[in-house]
């Protein structure tokens, strides 16, 4: 019996190191976010300060590219086989 993790794991990892920190970490973190906290705001306070944009933008990245990049370890570690490197 397969594991569905893995086979998932291995598409993933088909992608390579940095698209799966693009497209896992990078857009769904920083653009995700960035809108959620506007609107937010938008609720919030009833407008929109539009320089808070990208500070935003560039937190939630920077966020995201440790998230996306802790998974892919963590990934590597659980599935791949243990190989010593010198």
């Amino acid at each position: 019996m397969s594991d569905p993790r893995k086979e998932l794991w291995e598409k993933r990892k088909q992608l390579g190191r940095s698209k799966y920190l693009i497209l896992f970490g990078l857009l769904p973190w920083g653009i995700g976010l960035t809108i959620l906290t506007s609107i937010i705001e938008i609720i919030s306070f009833k407008a929109l300060n539009p320089v808070w944009i990208p500070i935003r933008l560039l937190v939630f990245f920077f966020i995201g590219f440790f998230v996306a990049n802790a998974r892919w370890h963590a990934m590597e570690t659980r599935y791949e086989p243990y190989v010593r490197r010198p």
